[in-house]
């Protein structure tokens, strides 16, 4: 599942950057911003969200969207899960 989202993750983020609609510092602030709410959302999650390529790429794209929807997949269980 992480694998099909990582792709379309990666076709969008060329296709924004393509386009000019995203700028390199953007994505830099919409990636510390994701990664600062991860960190903070993993302190209180019992089984924390992997932070790694693929929910860095979507806070990159997404900003606090891009958590939000990682948080929301998270929670129900679709995706992001830590193997045990």
């Amino acid at each position: 599942m992480e694998l099909i989202v990582l792709i379309l993750v990666v076709v969008v983020l060329v296709a924004l950057l393509a386009r000019g609609g995203v700028s390199l510092a953007g994505l830099a602030v919409n990636t510390l911003v994701g990664v600062v709410l991860l960190i903070l959302t993993n302190l209180f999650l019992s089984p924390p969200i992997p932070i790694n390529i693929i929910t860095l790429l979507i806070c990159a794209i997404g900003g606090v969207f891009g958590w939000l929807i990682i948080l929301i997949l998270h929670i129900l269980g679709i995706a992001f899960n830590v193997a045990v």
